[in-house]
């Protein structure tokens, strides 16, 4: 891994630095085979630790068994770790653990590009705040010519919430992690999870019933461009469906089977009544009446699928390594 931290320029520097007390954070970019994306990734991210107030250095965490961001980082002089372990789970996990205990930790997904000022409005909310997290905002941008129907469903959408507002949910594709602190709360990525996804809900309910804080930083942002594959109806379904899947695992998760069992029967019940629901409403408003309700509605709908999956212990993977 580098160690060398940059302020202000590309010249290393050694020892604390007098700006923002000698704070310093680890930005973390986690990535599967991306190597396209990346190299303008790095660059931008270099030019956002260049002007944030703080001492920083990055690491690329490799989630490809193949090792194919390796060139990359040492072409661009990051910081390099690979994880053997599928899933993004694993992946944030090894992120999060790489951080120094007076480090700050900024993880951010190899599928975006900060906007300006992205680093430093993070940095600045976490020292307003002394958050355990601090999430940023992920600006989703549909492609040109896409089906309207799938961008009217908000699959792909985020609540822009206050500044320093505090959540109750986490998001990890643009986030801020005070280190130390989370560390003595205790917590970490559940990497048992694989590929199903969900690592960042149940990361933020752990900090939370923790007694750490997350707030938001909404003008901390990155930019998602879509790719058309995921602008189809058929992704939308999967996606719902995984989600729908993840939610009921997290909230019937707990260490007494009998506990279990009645969480189960009632999110069983409660999927099975929202379908129903959802989808009578779909078929109340049809596309051609109505698309962006029949949009939501049949979203929704999927969402229930999903809870009624995850109730009986099943559930597609949101991630798959066909994906890159």
């Amino acid at each position: 891994m580098d160690d060398v931290y940059h302020s202000g320029s590309e010249a290393p520097t050694a020892g604390p630095d007098s700006r923002a007390g000698g704070s310093r954070v680890l930005v973390a970019v986690t990535t599967f085979r991306r190597t396209v994306l990346l190299p303008g990734l790095i660059a931008r991210i270099r030019q956002e630790m260049a002007e944030a107030p703080c001492t920083s250095r990055l690491l690329i965490v490799d989630n490809d068994p193949d090792c194919s961001a390796r060139p990359i980082a040492d072409a661009a002089g990051a910081g390099y770790l690979p994880v053997a372990r599928p899933g993004i789970a694993a992946a944030r996990q090894a992120a999060l653990a790489a951080g120094r205990p007076d480090e700050l930790t900024v993880m951010i997904d190899d599928d975006v590009m900060p906007q300006p000022g992205w680093l430093s409005e993070l940095f600045s909310v976490w020292e307003e705040t002394r958050a355990a997290v601090v999430m940023g905002f992920v600006d989703y941008v549909w492609p040109p010519g896409c089906d309207p129907w799938v961008s009217d469903s908000g699959f792909m959408r985020r609540t822009r919430h206050g500044r320093a507002e505090e959540l109750g949910y986490l998001a990890t594709s643009n986030a801020l992690f005070d280190t130390g602190q989370v560390r003595s709360l205790g917590v970490d990525f559940d990497v048992s999870l694989g590929l199903a996804g969900g690592e960042d809900t149940r990361f933020g309910r752990d900090v939370l019933a923790a007694g750490g804080r997350i707030v938001a930083a909404p003008d901390s942002v990155v930019r998602a461009d879509i790719p058309p594959e995921r602008a189809t109806r058929a992704f939308a379904r999967r996606r719902a469906r995984a989600q729908g899947a993840s939610r009921s695992r997290l909230l019937i998760d707990d260490p007494r089977p009998a506990v279990r069992l009645l969480r189960s029967g009632q999110h069983l019940i409660g999927g099975v009544v929202r379908l129903a629901a959802f989808s009578a409403g779909a078929l109340v408003f049809p596309a051609r009446v109505d698309r962006r309700r029949n949009a939501v509605f049949t979203r929704r709908a999927w969402f229930a699928q999903g809870r009624i999956l995850g109730a009986v212990g099943k559930g597609s993977p949101l991630y798959t390594r066909t994906q890159g």
